[in-house]
C-alpha cells in the first residue's frame, strides 16, 4: 500500500482528508524523570485508524499495540507475545502475510534508533506515551539492529549481508560460534522501564512493535 511521509505542516490536513484525527495533547511528566518536558507529546502523532499512528517528527507509522495484542476502544487487549530475535522477524512476516494491521503488508522490525524515537523521556514505567501506545509492557522490545564488536551497529538484519564480526556478536567467548557463521549472537533492544537500549543474546525473549515507512 502506498506510503506518504507527512510533514509537520501537513499533519492536520492529512488527518482531515484521510479520516484520521489529531489526537489531544498530554503533557504529563513524572517527577525525577530524565526530562521535565514531553519528548513524544500526543500532538506529534496522527491517528490513522485501525491501531496505527504516524509520528510527525519522523514520518514513521507505528502499530499502537505490540504483537499479540489487539487495539480496541483506545486500549490494547491481551498480552504482548515474547519472541526470540529470529522469531520476532518471523512474527512481522506473518503480520504482513495476513494484512491484519491497517491492511498494510510492509511492516518491519524497527532499528534501535527508530525504537528510541518513541521513548518518552519525561516518564518511566513505562517510558512511552501511553495515550498513543496504551498498555505497553515495561520490558524490552526487539530491534532489527545487530550488535557488532562494540564499535558500531548493523541495521541490516539479513545476516548474510553483514560482516563476520556482526555474525559473531560482541562476546563470542560467551558461547561457541555457529558452524555456518550466519547466526548473530546479539541484537539491540529498548527497554521501556526507563527507555534505555542494550545489546543482548538473540535467544532472549522480548516483545515486538512493528513499524513501516522511510
Amino acid at each position: 500500500m502506498y506510503f506518504k511521509r507527512l510533514t509537520a505542516a501537513t499533519i492536520a490536513i492529512a488527518a482531515a482528508t484521510t479520516g484520521g484525527s489529531v489526537l489531544a495533547q498530554d503533557e504529563y511528566c513524572d517527577a525525577g524523570a530524565r526530562s521535565d518536558r514531553a519528548t513524544t507529546p500526543t500532538r506529534d502523532f496522527v491517528d490513522l485508524g485501525d491501531g496505527v499512528v504516524q509520528h510527525g517528527r519522523t514520518g514513521l507509522q507505528w502499530s499502537r499495540c505490540a504483537i499479540g495484542q489487539r487495539f480496541n476502544a483506545g486500549g490494547c487487549d491481551g498480552a504482548a507475545t515474547v519472541f526470540f530475535w529470529d522469531e520476532a522477524r518471523d512474527a512481522v512476516d506473518q503480520l504482513n502475510a495476513t494484512g491484519e494491521l491497517g491492511g498494510y503488508t510492509d511492516w518491519r522490525l524497527p532499528t534501535v534508533e527508530e525504537l528510541r524515537s518513541i521513548v518518552e523521556e519525561c516518564r518511566e514505567a513505562p517510558s512511552i506515551n501511553i495515550e498513543i501506545f496504551p498498555d505497553t509492557p515495561w520490558s524490552g522490545f526487539w530491534s532489527a539492529t545487530l550488535h557488532d564488536d562494540g564499535q558500531r551497529r548493523v541495521d541490516d538484519y539479513e545476516v548474510e549481508h553483514v560482516d563476520e564480526q556482526a555474525r559473531r556478536g560482541a562476546h563470542p567467548e560467551d558461547g561457541e560460534e555457529e558452524d555456518n557463521g550466519l547466526v548473530p549472537l546479539e541484537a539491540w533492544f529498548v527497554g521501556f522501564f526507563k527507555g534505555l537500549e542494550y545489546p543482548y543474546n538473540v535467544e532472549s525473549s522480548y516483545r515486538v512493535r512493528a513499524v513501516r515507512g522511510n
